[in-house]
């Protein structure tokens, strides 16, 4: 088993209108639970800015790095080996699916006001070149659909969220039949249920990019 433990996949309640718990308590909760970081990957979708109707697009991004920018300065305070990534998931208005965007950056999301509406295909071309990784999160729930799985690079196969039945063992299948990579997450909103998942990598992660060179070559487990 490799030595070094990330989360993939958790809301704050800063930004996730489903999340429980502020970034501070996310943070402290994984470094309790022996995580060495995180990615934050609150949801980009209607209900986030539901409240914000009236604000523009640069209002909604900068309202949506407040859960990341948190996680951040509580992870300063507490542990700072403990490592916070920035991502997002997110939704377009055109369907149900959750995609996990590893890589997102703050200006890519500024610079892209129109990602909500897009339609996949424009979507994940959109992404791509901008080197984010397209991950379907926990995509046999039964409101997702199936996609194109040329235009993924991955698959959210193990979903530890015990709200939902996420079919992980179908998922997994359908990764493996595709040779897509597969992420395992917590989905996490306040509470570890009856999981606790993640990757391991073999060394610390310093950064997304590093995290990303790693998955791209496969030098990781999912736990």
């Amino acid at each position: 088993m490799l030595p070094y433990l990330y989360e993939t996949h958790a809301h704050t309640s800063e930004v996730s209108h489903c999340g429980r718990m502020p970034a501070a308590e996310v943070v402290r909760h994984y470094i309790d639970a022996g995580y060495n970081g995180m990615i934050v990957t609150d949801h980009i979708n209607y209900s986030t800015f539901r409240k914000l109707k009236k604000a523009d697009w640069d209002e909604k991004v900068t309202f949506f790095m407040t859960g990341y920018n948190a996680a951040v300065e509580a992870a300063a305070a507490l542990d700072p080996d403990f490592r916070v990534f920035f991502g997002a998931e997110l939704r377009i208005d055109s369907a149900n699916n959750d995609y996990l965007l590893f890589g997102v950056t703050e200006a890519f999301l500024r610079a892209h006001p129109t990602l909500m509406q897009m339609e996949f295909e424009e979507m994940a071309d959109c992404v791509h070149e901008a080197g984010i990784l397209l991950v379907q999160a926990h995509p046999f729930r039964m409101d997702m659909t199936v996609v194109d799985w040329t235009l993924l690079d991955g698959v959210e196969t193990e979903n530890g969220n015990p709200s939902h039945n996420s079919n992980n063992p179908i998922a997994d299948a359908w990764a493996q039949r595709h040779h897509l990579l597969k992420t395992a997450g917590n989905d996490f909103h306040g509470d570890f249920g009856e999981k606790k998942c993640g990757i391991r990598t073999a060394e610390p992660l310093r950064d997304i990019e590093q995290l990303l060179t790693l998955m791209r070559a496969g030098r990781y487990e999912l736990a």
